[in-house]
């Protein structure tokens, strides 16, 4: 199911100026036979820091890939990866590095590695996407000859140091107590046959494999355990707030009340849509509504030193968590709660299915990034910032 390549191209500059060339989008569409666009700049905002995103709009002009910067160190190596790239891509990285040859000259290595839900599939791809690389470096190494630029490259990345945050083990601690107490609220709402069960459930789900992807870094190749440790009880305050206020009758906020009526809602036709409904209208909750503010939260309160982009790498890193939580959430629900098609596309590939259900009901991925944005955006406009 993966493919790869290598390419090679020495360029007659300097890799400060090689840096330039092959990593900043304005610089890149001189010799990419791909169209790239800076959507959001990383720390310092830059386009050639780790947490930029960039969108790639294939040869054809119909197919675009949405790119994360994960890893920058200037002017030596450069990773990225498409966290977008439509159903039938699962994965998709870049390695560039610069390596000085000859004086005032720069080896480029481009290393390319692509998953899709078939092999055969591929195998075409990497072709394809091998070819037009390899024109798009012919390019760049006529262009190079002689190329420089009056503004020098930052002697290091723009990254933050200090963070107030407890210890991990901590932290740690604080998210399981998170999780005790919403596997006490999943069981409590199952034990009364309470559709709102179904939510709460999944809700558990993702921190328990937020939990373990932050044990075990290594396995989403996390760089910030323990940042992602300190969001689970901040957001988990909104959730088991507004689940306790509806269920007390008190003040619930606009988004949690639509998800806890809907959930509750009866279709005898078609008992799946009150629950999946439910389950997008509480997820939309969580995403559009808590999450950017505890984003906001844990920065301001944890790691003020640092730009809250440096982060998004990670973030972005957490999608597989939301595929779990639903893949475990479909093998609880009944036959007759779930879409027909939903088994018939999980067979083809689960991130398959979850984007049939962006398609139909919320794009989890989609507005994940947007939140992101959002809270990078509250945290700029802040008096603090300021």
């Amino acid at each position: 199911m993966s493919a790869s390549f290598t390419l090679r191209r020495v360029l007659d500059c300097p890799p400060e100026v090689a840096w330039r060339l092959v990593t900043d989008p304005d610089q890149m569409n001189r010799w990419s036979t791909a169209r790239i666009d800076l959507a959001e700049p990383g720390p310092g905002d830059r386009p050639d820091t780790a947490g930029a995103l960039r969108v790639v709009t294939l040869p054809d002009g119909k197919r675009k890939l949405r790119e994360v910067v994960e890893f920058a160190q200037m002017p030596r190596e450069f990773r990225y990866r498409v966290y977008d790239g439509g159903p039938l891509l699962i994965s998709h990285r870049g390695v560039q590095t610069f390596t000085p040859v000859d004086g005032n000259r720069t080896e480029l290595t481009w290393h390319v590695s692509m998953r899709l839900v078939a092999a055969p599939l591929a195998t075409v791809l990497c072709r394809v996407i091998r070819k037009q690389v390899g024109d798009s470096l012919d390019l760049l190494a006529g262009l190079a000859a002689g190329a420089s630029f009056d503004d020098p490259l930052p002697t290091t990345s723009p990254v933050g140091t200090s963070s107030t945050a407890p210890t991990f083990d901590g932290l740690l601690a604080d998210a399981h107590e998170s999780l005790a107490a919403q596997r006490a609220l999943a069981d409590e709402l199952a034990a009364d046959d309470d559709p709102k069960q179904w939510f709460a459930r999944v809700y558990q789900y993702v921190t328990e494999e937020m939990i373990a992807a932050a044990q075990d870094p290594s396995a989403l190749g996390l760089e910030h355990p323990d940042w992602v440790l300190a969001l689970i009880p901040t957001f988990h305050d909104y959730y088991e707030r507004n689940l306790t206020a509806y269920r007390t009758g008190g003040d619930v906020e606009p988004a949690w009340a639509t998800a806890w009526s809907t959930a509750e809602s009866s279709d005898p036709k078609r008992p799946h849509l009150p629950v999946m409904k439910g389950l997008l209208y509480g997820v939309s909750a969580h995403i559009d509504a808590d999450l950017p503010r505890a984003l906001v939260e844990v920065q301001q309160e944890h790691f003020p030193g640092h730009d809250l982009r440096e982060f998004r790498p990670d973030y972005l890193r957490l999608a597989p968590v939301f595929t779990a939580a639903s893949d475990r959430l479909l093998a609880d629900l009944p036959r007759s709660h779930k879409p027909w098609w939903t088994p018939v596309a999980s067979k083809i590939h689960p991130q398959f299915r979850d984007s049939m259900l962006g398609r139909v009901g919320y794009d989890v991925g989609r507005h994940r990034v947007k939140t992101f944005a959002k809270a990078v955006a509250a945290l700029q406009d802040s008096p603090a910032a300021a």
